[in-house]
């Protein structure tokens, strides 16, 4: 039962740090993003088997240097199991309104587990990544277009709302380069902590990992990403739903 609950609570905490983001280019973004940085703020609820577990929250805001950064927090109980996140990514634009990754850092304090820091720095003039996670250590080529675990967000927005065709996202992640398609569904309904509001789904499918992933982003408030839901072989791990925004 411990080991169960345990491998439970990693699964509905990956969700977290996964809530992402898509749509763009191997090659390059959406040369304009100013319309999807404008700050925001958003609360959410952690549900798993229809039991509230837990909330979480999204904020975007600008710098006082002009550049920008998302950050998230999380915190989930699941029976005598925790699990607290708290991740951030600060991140410039070039010249042609590129989002170019500056820093990513996650922290991990899960009980029955060490205590995690993930660390990506990115060097743009040289084209160079930087990175640790537990006793690893890397180096690699960076590629204009390559985004971390949080930036993607802002280039699904983007392209949702100049409605532009949905091109493949590359994600650098811990060492490695992750690429994912992503297909939009259509326009769905959705219940949250404000009443019902109107969102775009679109549907991540992980063959590898036998793992799909669905995000709805509101039509009615500049497609900021009201819930997403995590599948995998075909059960819900666990779904956030916004609460306020």
């Amino acid at each position: 039962m411990d080991n169960q609950s345990n491998s439970r609570l990693y699964s509905l905490s990956s969700l977290l740090f996964f809530v992402i983001a898509l749509f763009i280019s191997p090659l390059g973004q959406a040369e304009d993003t100013t319309s999807a940085l404008a700050p925001y703020s958003i609360k959410y609820q952690v549900i798993h088997d229809g039991d509230d577990v837990g909330t979480a929250s999204r904020q975007l805001t600008q710098l006082s240097n002009g550049q920008w950064q998302i950050s998230m927090q999380s915190d989930i109980s699941y029976y005598f199991l925790s699990d607290k996140r708290q991740e951030t990514s600060r991140f410039a634009l070039n010249e042609n309104g590129q989002i170019l990754p500056l820093v990513y850092q996650r922290n991990s304090e899960t009980s029955l587990r060490s205590d995690t820091t993930l660390l990506q720095n990115f060097d743009w003039d040289n084209l160079i990544e930087q990175g640790s996670y537990k006793d690893d250590q890397w180096t690699q080529p960076l590629k204009l277009g390559y985004l971390d675990q949080l930036t993607q967000i802002t280039l699904v927005r983007e392209h949702l709302m100049t409605q532009k065709p949905v091109p493949a996202i590359d994600i650098s992640y811990r060492g490695s380069i992750r690429h994912h398609e992503f297909k939009v569904i259509g326009q769905e309904v959705i219940k949250t902590g404000k009443g019902d509001v109107m969102t775009a789904k679109v549907q991540l499918n992980e063959k590898k990992r036998d793992r799909q992933t669905n995000f709805w982003f509101s039509l009615e408030d500049n497609m900021l990403p009201l819930q997403v839901q995590r599948i995998k072989e075909g059960e819900e791990q666990a779904k956030l739903v916004a609460q306020d925004w």
